[in-house]
């Protein structure tokens, strides 16, 4: 190890300092160390995907694991780019066996867990430590910033989750507003949340495992800047460049020095002693005398003072305090937005029910407003089937029972609502919006619409004959 050819500055440095220092140099190297971390994840996540392709869960809950892998590869690009190596793609493609089998069964089961992993993997891949000596060598590396250790073993993962969830809100708005991931949407049935359509789940696994690797790429960064200050701290690596910047800068001046002395003093140097006559006269000299003290040792020990509890437990249970809080809030929020319809005034001062205004005018690019409508819309629809016109007439009545729903159930739909949208409002709003009636015609247009598949005159029939909402526009 070439400290003189350190590519970053050594230094002292506070905890949450070096943490900067680990993320300057993952930005500094950050597509190389993105690469060497998927290099390494490639092949078992290609192999878990075969096994697994049905249950993306299972597959997301083993990628998680054995993250550890593609961490391994990242400290050792970072630790190899810290002294001014860059490694070549031979040199990674050898390390990448190692990332997997190098103390398997310690590092994926028994220590998989250990919040420490960012820092004390460095211990164990750099310095190649095992056993007590690496226990030893681990208390001593992480007791220094083991509070900002501990903050960033609780918040990794849930950024993980925060990014996985930008990142699938950008892939969502890419997505084009008909396709596979459209039809799969409409599958799903919210009475039913844990049958997810695979679409929507791979595609949610997919962005979670991308987030997953960022994430972890900054937290090896982090605590190889950890381990890098800590080892600062402990060996005075600072203090070992300065004389050596000093001794490069004095070594001509100490050169030439020497020269002049041997030059001027010819006849001295000439009678000078032997070097083990020099050394004979300077041991013998009375400074050197080795002096022997022996100390008595009390046979009664003092009583061990308890130890003072660790400052993270504190800032834990100050985390666990601040998330159970906002879990309340956050539930108490959704209980209030799930319940909004009981805080909503229903009538007028004079007692009777006023009936909400219609809160959009076109829904799906289909004109719902009464003015637009027949009066007779079962009757008008029934005509335009017999005479061909098959989609006008599914679509007259389906407009039209969006509208009387609106006006007579009380249904809020919006012009960016869906079918499926339209379908979850009216059930929520109860028997006034005839939700069963609704149902049944949502999913003979949804068939037509979508799929080209034309209902029988008797399913059309029987729609027109069942309105329940009236031929005027009354329920």
């Amino acid at each position: 190890m070439q400290l003189e050819e350190v590519t970053a500055e050594i230094r002292p440095r506070s905890d949450w300092e070096a943490v900067d220092l680990g993320f300057a140099m993952v930005r500094r190297d950050f597509w190389r160390c993105f690469s060497v971390w998927w290099l390494a994840m490639a092949l078992p996540l290609a192999i878990a995907g075969a096994l697994l392709w049905k249950h993306p869960v299972l597959l997301l809950c083993l990628f998680w694991w054995f993250k550890p892998a593609g961490s391994r590869m990242v400290l050792f690009e970072l630790s190899r780019r810290l002294f001014g190596e860059k490694p070549p793609w031979r040199a990674v493609w050898r390390e990448l066996p190692r990332a997997w089998w190098r103390r398997f069964f310690y590092r994926f089961f028994w220590a998989r867990l250990s919040p420490w992993l960012p820092v004390t993997l460095a211990v164990e891949d750099l310095e190649g430590l095992r056993g007590k000596p690496y226990k030893q060598r681990c208390q001593q590396v992480v007791r220094r910033g083991e509070g900002v250790i501990m903050w960033l073993f609780l918040t990794a993962d849930l950024a993980a989750l925060w990014t996985g969830m930008g990142v699938l809100g950008t892939v969502i708005m890419l997505i084009p507003g008909d396709g596979v991931w459209n039809d799969a949407l409409e599958m799903y049935n919210p009475d039913f949340p844990l049958e997810i359509p695979l679409v929507i789940s791979r595609t949610v696994i997919a962005c979670v495992m991308l987030a997953l690797s960022l994430t972890d790429i900054l937290a090896i960064g982090a605590g190889f800047g950890i381990y890098i200050n800590n080892r600062t701290w402990i060996e005075g690596w600072d203090v070992e460049l300065a004389f050596k910047r000093m001794a490069k800068r004095l070594e001509i001046v100490a050169l030439v020095l020497l020269t002049f002395c041997l030059l001027g003093n010819p006849a001295r140097a000439a009678e000078s002693q032997s070097p083990q006559e020099t050394i004979h006269e300077v041991k013998s000299h009375k400074d050197f005398t080795v002096h022997t003290v022996t100390e008595r040792v009390p046979k009664d020990k003092p009583s061990p003072k308890k130890s003072a509890p660790a400052p993270w437990l504190a800032q834990l249970g100050d985390l666990m305090l601040i998330c159970i809080i906002a879990l309340l809030l956050g539930f108490l929020g959704w209980a209030i937005w799930k319940n909004r319809h009981a805080f909503l005034i229903r009538g007028g001062r004079g007692g009777g029910a006023q009936p909400a205004k219609p809160s959009a005018r076109v829904v799906m690019g289909m004109e719902i407003s009464a003015d637009t409508l027949p009066d007779d819309i079962p009757g008008t629809a029934l005509r335009l089937w017999r005479e061909g016109r098959r989609h006008e007439a599914l679509a007259l009545l389906y407009r039209g029972s969006i509208s009387r729903a609106m006006d007579s159930g009380r249904v809020e739909i919006h012009e960016s609502d869906t079918e499926g949208d339209c379908l979850r409002r009216v059930e929520r709003a109860g028997a006034a919006a005839h939700p069963d009636y609704f149902r049944g015609l949502t999913g003979v247009w949804v068939r037509l619409a979508y799929a080209g598949i034309s209902p029988g005159d008797d399913e059309v029939g029987a729609l027109c004959h069942d309105w329940p909402f009236g031929r005027g526009g009354a329920a």
